[in-house]
């Protein structure tokens, strides 16, 4: 157990406490070494822990997995779930069987691989939250100061700070093990040492137009192995790709995504920078001042349960926003400039791009320097309170939702009606008459069968076990559908259903094979 962690409060602590009361399961994913296993031990002591990268571990899940979950009793912390996932079709058994909150608490370091086998197995039983190495409050907390050359050269992972260990060394033991371990195990890389090539000229090309046929030729291999080495990275939490934003305006605006890793220090340490005093003259310093800002903003955002709507701007003229930060209908532009002293050009393209995208209603600078300044249209921050400021945009659109729920028209009654009918008599009596010929097939042909209901309206969308249900009905329409000014309108539809995942094939061929089933109402102005 890492020590920093124990005296550092992650941001994500509270919001983890509060899904495991209302999920069966919690299953927290992230990068290896970001504090998953430290933080579930510390947040939920009294429960039972278990290691599945332990080979005896592994073996008894796998080959006894009701033996394997029994002996945990009736609450556990599964570490590393992704080198058993056959193993969430039997925690699915018991998250049905025992109907209630509170049973286990997964983690894992594989995005794709858990994302696939969790949505067949535990799709509406599992709240999921992802943990990225510490946040610049956390990196603070831990070690002090705001020196923003060593942020970039140490990186964030919690074991770096909390054992003082020399960022160049431990980084290069993180980078060699994440290669001959996690990228052999996930398959599709024959060719390690190129590889490893691969993803230093990713770091060279850190907040760059991501570019896979000039990627791919540069490391001497072909585009689509490019894509495919790029796919094992993202799954593995070493990159990201942040989209490019699109709107329809009389601008012909890039489509490529933009390239970033998880941890800057990775970063740095691909690229041989080998001290922090060679971060200050290094070429990249500012793309990798951009890269802490951007993940900062990610990070934000997983801390809250919430998938973050991130993209940034670009035309084909050359004109560019780092980040704009969606909140509900508003847009906050972001530019993050590693220079210590404000001037005036850095609110050049900010502003441009402002003027020409309406939905913009706040700029920020987040800049290398340490106070905080406060122009007439714009917000200049330092590095370190980039977060307070993400955090007051959040509670300022929490602030306009509310009033905009409380001030706007009464709903519209008669649609209200509409609603619980067509549930009433038409979604509830098909889905009831589907459930035991879905189950039929699942015991017959195919072992793992999982379901899950869903509502639907604009943005808003929610999905669970029996939101249909006539109990739950009642709060799934008030929390999820109606509001105020609330009426059924063929532009903004009520969509209810309800997913069949079947899995497994028991047959002697074709394992592996699977079946999906989804069944939708679309309720607008002329019916459904």
């Amino acid at each position: 157990m890492n020590a920093l962690d124990t005296l550092i409060e992650r941001d994500i602590k509270s919001r983890l406490e509060h899904l495991f009361g209302q999920y069966p399961v919690v299953t927290v994913t992230g990068p290896r070494q970001s504090g998953k296993t430290t933080l579930c031990r510390e947040t939920f002591s009294e429960l039972n822990y278990v290691n599945l990268e332990a080979p005896d571990q592994r073996e008894f899940a796998e080959s006894d997995p009701r033996g394997f979950l029994a002996q945990l009793g009736p609450g556990a912390i599964i570490d590393e779930i992704q080198y058993v996932p056959a193993l969430l079709s039997y925690v699915q058994v018991l998250a049905d069987q025992g109907r209630r909150n509170g049973l286990y608490v997964l983690t894992g370091s594989e995005k794709f691989k858990l994302s696939g086998a969790i949505s067949q197995s535990l799709a509406g039983r599992t709240a999921l939250l992802r943990l990225l190495p510490l946040t610049i409050r956390e990196w603070r907390a831990g070690v002090g100061g705001d020196a923003v050359d060593e942020m970039i050269f140490a990186g964030f992972y919690p074991l770096i700070l909390d054992q003082g260990l020399d960022p160049r060394q431990a980084l290069g033991d993180y980078f060699e093990t994440y290669v001959e371990r996690d990228v052999r195990r996930l398959g599709g890389v024959r060719n390690l040492s190129a590889f490893r090539q691969f993803l230093r000229l990713c770091a060279g090309r850190v907040g760059q137009l991501l570019n896979l046929s000039s990627l791919g030729s540069d490391a001497g291999v072909s585009h689509t192995t490019a894509r495919e080495w790029l796919a094992v990275a993202e799954a593995s939490f070493i990159v990201f790709q942040l989209p490019a934003y699109h709107a329809n305006i009389r601008k012909r605006l890039v489509r490529s995504p933009k390239l970033y890793f998880h941890d800057v220090g990775l970063a740095s340490y691909l690229l041989g920078i080998e001290s922090p005093n060679q971060v200050t003259t290094h070429p990249l310093r500012g793309a990798l001042f951009e890269n802490i800002v951007v993940t900062e903003a990610l990070k934000h955002g997983f801390n809250r349960g919430t998938r973050p709507s991130l993209s940034f701007y670009r035309d084909s003229k050359g004109l560019e926003c780092d980040l704009l930060y969606e909140t509900g209908r508003r847009i906050c532009a972001v530019e993050a400039k590693s220079g210590a002293t404000v001037a005036a050009d850095y609110f050049r393209s900010i502003n441009r791009v402002a003027e020409l995208l309406p939905a913009i209603t706040s700029k920020t600078i987040v800049f290398g320097g340490a106070e905080r300044q406060q122009r007439s249209d714009c917000q200049v921050v330092p590095l370190d309170q980039f977060a307070g400021r993400l955090e007051r945009l959040d509670v300022e659109q929490e602030v306009s939702s509310f009033v905009e729920r409380r001030l706007g028209p009464e709903p519209d009654r008669s649609d209200i009606d509409v609603l619980d009918a067509v549930c009433q008599r038409h979604v509830r009596p098909v889905l009831e008459g589907l459930e035991p010929g879905c189950r039929k097939l699942g015991d017959s042909l195919l072992s793992q069968v999982s379901t899950q209901e869903f509502a639907r309206r604009g943005k808003h969308s929610v999905h669970g076990m029996s939101l249909l249900d006539a109990g739950p009905w009642e709060q799934t329409k008030e929390h999820y559908i109606i509001d105020r000014g609330f009426a059924l309108s063929d532009e903004n539809p009520v969509e209810l259903g309800k997913e069949y995942h079947f899995g497994e094939y028991t047959g002697k061929s074709k394992r592996g094979f699977g079946v999906k089933l989804k069944v939708t109402w679309k309720l607008g102005t002329e019916g459904f």
